[in-house]
């Protein structure tokens, strides 16, 4: 996972400090930081990078990070009584529904989660912070994780790959990004079906100490529109964001084939995490950022049904915030295109 460092222009006492996102987040960020929209609100952005949410949220706690990019399970197991409340909150909805899948090679006979009882299933590491979600699943299907299916620690890119095409593990439990690219490699992968109120969940978004939200909200609600016009300018010019992708992370940019082919490639990976900043309730306006009341409450049901809390009983309400939305929503949208589109 990664992270962000906003040396903000704003009077404030508080150390410039990481914000983390991850590579399929930043396509929105990459775009946003060429088009200039994080300096024309006075930030200057440093991208670092963490192995997981369960690494990220004690630097998070203790300031060293200003703005992270986790799953929200583990914040709202730290609502029950016996846990440790973390001084954090939600700030941004950036990926709106579900970035988590099980995919396995598309000649596997395993057809549904319960087809998985007795194999190993391979996830990045035990510290992310899906892994509540994933035990909630299985258990949904009368699997048990650690008893009758296991999780085994692959890590991304190559070596996860390897470990699902050569068996070593029957299915990956990794997130879009990760199972696109395997795609664009030339594995054919096909994506277990999983219940809705497991896919629609929203995911990652970005999160900040309660200090900062309360003490520094002209710099989050700053920082979220300049996402917001990144991510419109994306939207409105994929092949631009990637391109600005690649400039910032050559290192992601492909070396040999054909370069149309590499950048129709790149748009599908793009779009495989993209999309999902997209979805909003149809009919209703968009409101980047803004996170549906009822949705912490889905998410609460799915890890008690699931056994990762024993109680429904939990106070989300202080676990994110609207209040900046408004701020993150108010800029020119068809400025924020027209950009994205004559970007070169």
């Amino acid at each position: 996972m990664n992270g962000a460092r906003c040396a903000p222009s704003y009077d404030t006492d508080a150390p410039s400090a990481p914000a983390k996102a991850p590579k399929s987040a930043k396509g929105a960020v990459a775009g946003g930081l060429h088009l200039g929209f994080f300096e024309d609100e006075g930030i200057d952005l440093e991208i670092v990078e963490f192995e997981g949410t369960g690494t990220l949220l004690p630097q998070m706690v203790n300031k060293r990070v200003l703005i992270g990019y986790p799953n929200p399970d583990p914040l709202i197991i730290s609502q029950m009584p016996d846990r440790d409340t973390l001084p954090l909150q939600f700030f941004y909805n950036v990926t709106r529904s579900s970035a988590w899948e099980v995919v396995v090679l598309e000649d596997s006979p395993v057809q549904s989660l319960t087809d998985l009882e007795g194999e190993l299933v391979g996830v990045g590491a035990l510290t992310w912070g899906n892994i509540p979600i994933t035990r909630a699943m299985f258990a949904d299907v009368g699997l048990t994780v650690g008893e009758s299916v296991e999780l085994q620690p692959v890590g991304t890119g190559a070596p996860a790959f390897r470990a699902l095409s050569t068996g070593q593990v029957a299915a990956l439990n990794l997130f879009d990004v990760q199972h696109a690219l395997l795609e664009a490699s030339g594995t054919s992968i096909r994506r277990i079906p999983l219940e809705a109120r497991f896919a629609d969940l929203f995911s990652n978004g970005f999160i900040a100490h309660v200090d900062t939200v309360r003490d520094q909200a002209p710099l989050l609600e700053a920082f979220g529109r300049a996402v917001a016009r990144g991510t419109v300018a994306c939207e409105a010019a994929p092949e631009n964001c990637v391109l600005s992708f690649w400039e910032s992370y050559p290192a992601q940019r492909p070396t040999e084939g054909d370069a149309d082919e590499n950048l129709a490639r790149g748009v599908t990976v793009m779009r495989s995490r993209f999309d999902k900043f997209l979805t909003f309730p149809e009919g209703q306006p968009r409101r980047f950022g803004e996170y549906p009341v009822e949705g912490w409450s889905n998410f609460v049901d799915a890890l008690y049904e699931g056994g990762q809390i024993t109680t429904r009983d939990i106070d989300v309400s202080p676990l994110f915030t609207n209040a900046l939305v408004d701020g993150f929503n108010d800029f020119d949208v068809e400025a924020a295109r027209e950009a994205g589109r004559t970007f070169r």
